[in-house]
């Protein structure tokens, strides 16, 4: 059975709602809180009420304001690209590890179809940190 959507008094509601909690919270307000709030699925919400979200949502949302004071923002920008590139790093790890295993499984299917026998390869020892 299908559920009727709200109309657009009660979507205004819950923008309005939804950017009053936004303000008292400090925080960002966004179309999925107000979708979350009024139990409507992101493309439903998007395709019957896009009108009010250019209207009534858009133009009331805050600019985005100065850094704190003594918020160090180059510090933190650099603290995120090192633990990006640390990720990085550790993500190629463990795909050369997963490729070597795909690798290893793929040579023992093939040979296990041929019917012929199967040995077991010593097993690799994790690589080291990578060197620049």
């Amino acid at each position: 059975m299908k559920r009727a959507l709200p109309g657009a008094d009660t979507v205004k509601a819950a923008i309005d709602t939804v950017l009053d909690q936004a303000a008292a919270t400090g925080r960002r307000p966004t179309v999925t809180a107000i979708e979350r709030h009024l139990g409507i699925p992101h493309a439903t919400f998007y395709r019957d009420y896009s009108d009010l979200i250019d209207t009534h949502f858009r133009p009331r949302i805050p600019e985005a304001g100065p850094p704190a004071p003594g918020e160090a923002t180059s510090e933190r920008t650099e603290t995120n690209l090192h633990r990006l590139r640390q990720e990085n790093t550790d993500l190629r790890r463990t795909l050369a590890l997963c490729e070597e295993a795909i690798r290893q499984l793929t040579l023992e299917n093939a040979a296990l179809r041929q019917g012929a026998t199967v040995l077991p390869l010593p097993v690799r020892a994790r690589p080291g940190p990578v060197q620049s």
